[in-house]
């Protein structure tokens, strides 16, 4: 089976990652794996699709307005579907779905597209997305997937459009709990003592992760934890107003800024209490990747987080207010063994219900 893959940039990314991660799981079932970026970019995270075993190609799809362009890239396209000889296209890029599907469509080719969010729309916006939903879905025969509890009942009940529900899943392989004494010899590489308190995000700057939020909450957390550092993993758009806020409310020495990072299980080994204060998600697979290395986690109550708790008190949710965020980093660091328990019950959560194994299988089934 010659599956194509159709994303935007190739980013350190929750579908870029997923999908190098069961490289191996899809070409033992005899898949051919191959992958499109569209933007502009192709993206940092195309070698990783090299050395997975992806065949990575790059076509930047042109803005609407430029339509004769963009009638031109389809003809490309669904001449490159035909002479590639394609069994299976799965897109992701939201901004490429209704395309992509109808080049599909015409090249004779079966199409996936999965939702990968909770996508809003305005109201005069909402009619135009319900008729690219209905067309894609009952003209082209895409078949829709949804990667989460959030993503699938907001389909259902904000575009009543029924999908596929496939939960995502994490390289079990890369993220585990952390063995013993490695805590302290990873600290130590990274210069960080044992009595630190030690917070982590993942994920990119943007104004949807808010970690403008966290910046915020870091000045209360200082004064019950003055031994406090925020490790903050990801890069973006925002990255240089966060770094201007915490120079003006004077905490620019308990952060540390790393950007994108291959190894991101070091760091989170390294920390005491993960945080994620997102608007809105699919699902979080750093949130998954963090509970997998059994580290207690503080998650704003949103769609796409709150779903970690719908099997159990997996996590503590909050509202989305910086100064409720500072108390409960405060009461896990003071209830060591409260927060201990709820890793625990995180871990077990993730490995029955993230699992690479079984919903990649499933993933493959829909291919058929």
């Amino acid at each position: 089976m010659k599956v194509l893959h159709i994303l935007h940039e190739l980013k350190f990314s929750g579908a870029e990652i997923m999908y190098v991660d069961a490289a191996s799981f899809f070409q033992k079932k005899g898949c051919q794996l191959n992958v499109l970026a569209t933007a502009i970019n192709l993206g940092e995270y195309a070698p990783y699709f090299e050395r997975a075993g992806y065949n990575v190609m790059h076509k930047t799809y042109p803005a609407l307005k430029n339509y004769i362009s963009r009638i031109k890239y389809y003809i490309d396209i669904i001449r490159f579907l035909k002479i590639e000889n394609f069994d299976v296209v799965h897109i992701h890029a939201s901004g490429t779905m209704w395309g992509m599907a109808l080049c599909a469509w015409i090249a004779g080719k079966r199409s996936v597209y999965t939702f990968h969010s909770v996508f809003p729309t305005r109201f005069f916006t909402y009619p135009y997305h319900c008729l690219l939903r209905w067309s894609a879905k009952y003209i082209f025969k895409c078949r829709f997937q949804t990667i989460s509890d959030s993503v699938f009942n907001h389909e259902l009940n904000f575009f009543h459009n029924r999908t596929t529900k496939i939960l995502n899943w994490y390289g079990s392989n890369r993220f585990y709990p952390s063995m013993e004494g490695e805590k302290s010899l990873i600290r130590n590489d990274l210069g960080i003592s044992t009595n630190t308190l030690v917070l982590i995000s993942v994920g990119g700057c943007n104004h949807n992760k808010r970690h403008t939020d966290i910046i915020e909450a870091l000045p209360i957390i200082l004064k019950e934890f003055p031994d406090c550092l925020y490790l903050h993993l990801g890069h973006g758009n925002t990255e240089s107003d966060e770094i201007e806020l915490a120079n003006n409310l004077g905490v620019s020495d308990h952060i540390r800024f790393y950007g994108n990072q291959s190894n991101v299980r070091k760091f989170l080994i390294a920390s005491d209490i993960y945080m994620m204060t997102s608007r809105y998600e699919g699902i979080s697979l750093t949130t998954i990747e963090a509970m997998a290395c059994q580290l207690p986690a503080i998650l704003y109550n949103v769609p796409g987080l709150r779903d970690f708790n719908s099997d159990g008190e997996n996590s503590i949710l909050i509202p989305e207010n910086f100064q409720v965020l500072a108390e409960n980093v405060i009461f896990l660091s003071r209830n060591s063994g409260e927060a201990q328990k709820m890793a625990l019950r995180s871990r077990m959560l993730v490995e029955g219900k993230f699992s690479l194994a079984k919903n990649a299988e499933k993933i493959f089934n829909l291919y058929k």
